[in-house]
């Protein structure tokens, strides 16, 4: 019988022999795999943002119908409407339905559990809803979005994805199309009336009508997640609820704090250059805000893929490439401009000033969308490993850093700067995710 020692060693020694064509092999094969991750990537982000496609389409021709009834000036006030009724939806979420997809997914839609959850989120509602009112008591007073805000505020309640975290958590994909298509249909149907028969051309009139436009979608919402359990308060629903806002704290962190990134740009302007440069400004700004949305959606695709290995680390290839793309999808934005803004908003009361001045803000608010590829990967590493407290924090000094800068240069500076210093934000948070992952040495090729 042979002797299993010899057989040992002579087993070393061949692979001994072999490892360097064994260790060549496996590289050009990480590398091979590596490439596929970034393309599947971007494969798996474009199919979800298609998905969306119906709806932002929907939205894209409604914003036309708006800026052609409105007129330059007022549109750029309008943008400062929604502007500030996303903020106060995201202050309504708190980064709760972040929290109840990764903690508790289908446990959430039966039981106490879900009692204790709907409460949480009507709570957050209204009190959301009482802030924008007093929001609007105390800093929009006498500016021509403030009957605007009581509107929207009011229709904080009614927000059509108020119940979207009831169909995502329990798999109901049936009742989520169902809703989003019934929301679509009522969003054509109430704002075609209200701006293409009635031709509405105040803000507070399309506020009102964009709030009936959200009813049916909520209303399904309600018939098919509404518990009569909700208004029955226990003693244990305080401790919940304060375990919930201390989990979600740094989700509701980063949430908020993307606020102080490309809208400050908006807030700025509102603040320091004329009406006519805010309207042409915000066409620009609608623009890149739509495309920055749908890089959420790859961020998502590079999660789902990061979470079927158990890699740590950042894999320049892939950024390249993920990079590279972005780069190319954006190239209209930074050649054809004209034609660009033209095309999307085709309905608009263009001039040869105002579409010269959203042009010039395009080109440079294009390149936020660069500087957002390059941290994507790194993104969606942290948020795979929970390291929610060490991105809310980058993202929140960027935030802060962001506003001093917007505010600062253009007290000292032309507003036509403005554009550029937008930028501060985002090129700050890049480099501390890659300060980040270069000092931990988590690169590779």
């Amino acid at each position: 019988m042979p002797d299993p020692k010899s057989g040992a060693s002579a087993n070393s020694a061949t692979l001994a022999i072999l490892h360097p064509k064994i260790q060549n092999l496996c590289e050009r094969k990480h590398l091979f795999y590596g490439s596929l991750q970034a393309l599947k990537n971007i494969k798996i982000g474009i199919f979800i943002s298609l998905v969306n496609i119906l709806i932002q389409g929907v939205s894209v021709l409604v914003q036309n119908l708006i800026a052609k009834n409105l007129g330059i000036v007022n549109f750029g006030f309008f943008g400062i409407l929604q502007s500030d009724y996303t903020i106060f939806c995201a202050l309504a979420d708190f980064g709760m339905a972040t929290l109840i997809l990764a903690f508790f997914g289908k446990r959430a839609t039966h039981g106490s559990l879900f009692t204790n959850i709907l409460q949480l989120r009507l709570f957050m509602t209204a009190l959301a809803a009482l802030a924008m009112v007093v929001f609007a008591l105390t800093v929009r007073r006498g500016s021509p979005v403030f009957e605007g805000e009581l509107v929207l505020a009011f229709g904080l309640l009614f927000q059509h994805a108020f119940f979207d975290w009831f169909f995502i958590c329990g798999n109901f994909w049936k009742k989520l199309l169902i809703s989003k298509v019934l929301h679509t249909l009522s969003y054509c149907t109430v704002m075609g009336t209200a701006l293409w028969v009635l031709k509405l051309d105040t803000i507070p009139a399309i506020a009102l009508s964009m709030v009936l436009a959200a009813l049916p979608a909520f209303g399904f919402g309600v018939g098919q997640a509404f518990n009569r359990k909700v208004l029955c308060l226990k003693q244990y629903t305080k401790k919940f609820f304060a375990l919930m806002f201390k989990s979600a704290c740094p989700y509701a962190l980063s949430s908020l704090a993307s606020f102080a990134y490309l809208p400050v740009g908006l807030y700025a302007v509102s603040h320091f250059a004329p009406p006519e440069f805010l309207g042409a400004y915000n066409f620009s700004h609608k623009l890149v805000i739509l495309a920055s949305g749908l890089m959420v959606h790859f961020i998502s695709s590079s999660l789902i893929t990061l979470h079927q290995t158990d890699s740590r680390l950042l894999h320049l290839r892939d950024q390249a490439i993920f990079t590279l793309f972005i780069t190319v999808a954006t190239t209209p934005f930074w050649l054809f401009p004209q034609y660009t803004l033209r095309i999307i908003f085709f309905a608009a009361p263009w001039t040869p000033d105002v579409l010269e001045t959203s042009c010039f803000c395009l080109r440079i608010l294009a390149c936020s969308l660069i500087l957002q590829a390059t941290r994507m990967g790194m993104i969606s590493i942290l948020l795979k490993e929970k390291r929610t407290w060490l991105y809310g924090t980058m993202i929140t000094a960027g935030g802060a850093a962001n506003i001093a800068v917007c505010i600062g240069g253009a007290m000292l500076l032309s507003f036509r700067n403005l554009p550029v210093l937008t930028l501060t934000g985002d090129l700050l948070l890049s480099l501390q995710l890659a300060f980040y992952f270069v000092y931990n040495r988590r690169l590779r090729w």
